[in-house]
């Protein structure tokens, strides 16, 4: 009886765990454009939620740009996240982009489409250069 009592215990004990490491962040920074203006892009991201900032290479790492983005957990598009970008804390632009997060794409691409507060709206094409497992990132 104790073998099965211990046998359940690791098991959620395992489970816990595994739950756990999903939901742990990860960092990842891209490089790309917006439009025709060269990025570099920071996010650290679970599997539903992510934030981070982003600088266009002419104004330099300086002048970042904050963001806070979701997974479209409604499932309305595959792969879809959705970030705001805010300048001293009031909203200045919005991306919708396509991330297809798998280990076999190795987290590679970001496309889709940003448009500032004006209504304007860009082409994004990003490439992740790097890949931060489970940082110390709160």
């Amino acid at each position: 009886m104790k073998s099965l009592k211990t046998k359940i215990i690791m098991s959620l004990l395992l489970a816990m765990c595994s739950f756990t490491t999903l939901l742990a962040d990860s960092g990842y920074v891209f490089k790309g454009k917006i439009g025709k203006y060269p990025i570099v892009l920071t996010i650290w991201a679970t599997q539903a939620f992510a934030d981070g900032e982003y600088y266009y290479v002419s104004q330099g790492k300086n002048k970042p740009l904050k963001l806070q983005g979701n997974y479209d957990t409604e499932g309305y598009e595959d792969d879809v996240w959705y970030f705001t970008e805010t300048v001293n804390g009031k909203r200045n632009g919005a991306f919708k982009l396509k991330w297809r997060r798998s280990v076999r794409n190795g987290y590679k691409r970001m496309t889709g489409t940003y448009v500032n507060i004006k209504g304007y709206s860009y082409y994004v094409d990003l490439t992740c250069v790097k890949v931060i497992s489970n940082p110390d990132h709160i």
